[in-house]
């Protein structure tokens, strides 16, 4: 996974990476297992962090959009199969950068499911946190 591969250069950027998830702890660990990540994962099955940041649903337009679906493609043409949908698929993602005094300093709210910065983009707005 590539957020995992880059973790050295997030936190000599000053950088504390933090992933939320739908889940149950024990499915948190074992998806830090399958996927080798060594960052803290909050489990929010009851979607309280989604939605105190503000982070709504997907429509079935989102999910049907020619961006996403042609992401969904691109991911297949690399081999990677994806397991059975779990928890809320509808539920959407973002990435927030919160500074030290917990101010919200860069927010991205998510078009579809696999809308996501990349991490260039990321360690580009070190200067602001």
């Amino acid at each position: 996974m590539q957020l995992q591969r880059t973790k050295a250069q997030f936190e000599e950027n000053g950088f504390q990476v933090v992933l939320v998830g739908l889940g149950t702890p024990e499915r948190a660990e074992a998806f830090k297992q399958q996927f080798f990540l060594s960052f803290p994962l909050i489990c929010d099955p009851e979607k309280k962090l989604y939605q105190i940041y503000g982070l709504g649903r997907a429509s079935v337009a989102d999910m049907a959009s020619p961006t996403f679906l042609l992401k969904g493609l691109k991911t297949l043409s690399r081999g990677h199969i994806p397991g059975m949908p779990r928890d809320d698929v509808m539920q959407m993602p973002g990435v927030f950068l919160i500074d030290t005094s917990g101010n919200i300093r860069y927010a991205h709210y998510s078009k579809d499911p696999s809308d996501n910065p990349s991490i260039e983009t990321l360690l580009a707005l070190k200067d602001i946190i």
